[in-house]
């Protein structure tokens, strides 16, 4: 306990993130063990390179869509906090 509380802001912080990153690798690396079990020679993905697409974005959309959309959630918000 001393050991956290003598750690500075941003160390306790970077230690945080590192832990999540650890936890979500973990998760990676079950689900992987898992499909692992129905690969073969023509469709073997080692785990680096499932890992990394894991952590990419799963959206498709143009940013531009994306942005036009929030305006449109935003405006909506605003009008209902308006009307009440």
């Amino acid at each position: 306990m001393n050991f956290i509380l003598s750690l500075e802001i941003d160390e306790f912080l970077s230690l945080i993130e590192k832990a999540f990153e650890k936890q979500e690798e973990g998760r990676a690396r079950d689900m992987w063990l898992m499909k692992y079990q129905h690969m073969d020679s023509k469709n073997f993905m080692p785990f680096s390179q499932f890992f990394r697409l894991q952590k990419q974005p799963k959206v498709n959309r143009p940013k531009e869509e994306i942005l036009k959309e929030a305006e449109r959630i935003r405006a909506s918000i605003r009008d209902k906090e308006g009307g009440e």
